[in-house]
């Protein structure tokens, strides 16, 4: 995979940034839709790769492989601390990992945003609850398909990293 050098200029600028931001920025409402990147995974296969929904409404990260079904990357939004994708509000499976197709549990509640200043677009970092981040775990008999979890995960050298919002 090839990285351009202003790729990572404009992600260590707004890392940089978004860490000095003071917490009071913190929102739980976007009123626009957005997609969600990943950004300081620490693998290349997670780094800057986009979210993915598919069809039974699971959230995937895709790194080179191509997986028929996977809808687009954007429709993400936030309303009231509750994120959401389409008309289907976030949830967590009985083991964890995050989902936004209709389920016997609760929607998931307490996701903020805090603003990213310097990156020459509308972005934001997403935290769940007290700036929990989710990890991206290897989905078993695939090659850089990692699925999304908060916890612990899968168990399956699962990374962690920032959810990056960026609105068109």
């Amino acid at each position: 995979m090839k990285f351009s050098l202003s790729a990572f200029f404009f992600t260590i600028v707004g890392a940089t940034l978004a860490l000095a931001a003071p917490a009071t920025n913190l929102t739980s409402t976007i009123d626009k839709e957005f997609s969600i990147t990943a950004i300081h995974s620490g693998q290349e296969s997670v780094h800057l790769h986009s979210l993915y929904v598919d069809q039974s409404g699971h959230v995937l990260i895709v790194g080179e492989t191509k997986v028929p079904g996977l809808d687009i990357h954007h429709g993400f939004r936030l309303k009231d601390g509750q994120l959401s994708h389409g008309n289907n509000p976030a949830h967590l499976d009985k083991d964890g990992a995050l989902t936004f197709e209709s389920t016997q549990s609760a929607p998931l509640e307490g996701f903020k945003a805090k603003p990213v200043i310097g990156t020459g677009v509308e972005s934001y970092n997403i935290y769940l609850k007290d700036y929990d981040y989710p990890v991206a775990c290897p989905v078993p008999n695939t090659t850089q398909v990692y699925q999304i979890y908060y916890g612990k995960g899968n168990g399956n050298d699962c990374i962690w990293f920032v959810p990056w919002a960026t609105l068109p």
